[in-house]
């Protein structure tokens, strides 16, 4: 069985600055990966070689063992970047019949079938452009499915959905993975990412820095939850420590501020 994505050395620098530098790593049938890691650490320069939207400087990335670059690899991949958006001049089934018109492997069985799921197919004929930021997120999703791709990489799927919609998003994502397909999961929410991925690559400043799954980070850090493992990894618990040292002064509060709350 192919893996539906390996990582291997992957780097770009942009001239002298560095986007990400030799990540490795894999996401194996079945499997839902987060990648985690905090603004401008090299998250999306990641995402963006994998989907071929950057060409990595060095190292490489396969989709199902077929190198990304390959129009043959695109047909494997499915994606819901962060805030590309659609085109508004659309309708719903215009956007839904150019995308199959450009990817013949989109099945518009699957992909009416989950417009029904997220309860789309009654706005079909309106404008794009008419859509709430909830509703055009769920399109997005839908065109990333329909064609049944190998891997699924999604950046901040649950950005602007209702909990009726995450739920839904989140059984897809999950029966998705359970087809023998992988997902990549971009994320800065690190209590989801505990809860709903195997395992988790975590990158700062341009590199990775750990990877695995969330229990056993937990214990090899020695740490109750993933959130304190990304803190200390990425160097901002210090930060923040600091910063509420300074609140507490600003505010005037007598009681000493932790994260997460008061004590």
């Amino acid at each position: 069985m192919d893996i539906p994505l390996e990582v291997r050395g992957l780097t770009k620098l942009y001239g002298t600055r560095r986007g990400i530098v030799d990540a490795s790593f894999d996401v194996g049938p079945g499997e839902i990966v987060g990648l985690l890691g905090p603004n401008g650490c090299g998250k999306s320069t990641t995402l963006h070689c994998i989907t071929d939207y950057h060409s990595p400087t060095s190292g490489e990335a396969l989709i199902a063992g077929i190198p990304h670059h390959r129009p043959s690899a695109k047909d494997r991949l499915g994606f819901l970047p962060d805030d590309l958006p659609l085109p508004e001049s659309l309708s719903g089934r215009e956007l839904l019949m150019l995308h199959a018109h450009l990817r013949p492997s989109l099945q518009l069985d699957t992909g009416y079938e989950l417009l029904e799921v997220f309860d789309l197919m009654d706005h079909l004929d309106r404008y794009v452009g008419d859509y709430s930021h909830g509703m055009k997120r769920k399109l997005q999703l839908v065109l990333a499915l329909a064609h049944r791709p190998k891997l699924l990489v999604l950046d901040e799927p649950l950005r602007g959905l209702d909990p009726e919609a995450a739920i839904l998003t989140n059984t897809v994502i999950s029966s998705f993975a359970g087809s023998d397909c992988g997902v990549l999961i971009a994320t800065h929410d690190l209590a989801a990412a505990e809860t709903t991925c195997d395992s988790v690559v975590i990158v700062n400043q341009g590199g990775v820095v750990a990877r695995g799954a969330p229990a056993d980070l937990k214990r090899e850090h020695d740490a109750a939850s993933l959130e304190e493992v990304f803190l200390t990894l990425t160097g901002i618990r210090s930060g923040l420590s600091a910063k509420l040292r300074r609140l507490a002064l600003t505010l005037d509060i007598n009681h000493p501020l932790v994260l997460g709350g008061t004590s």
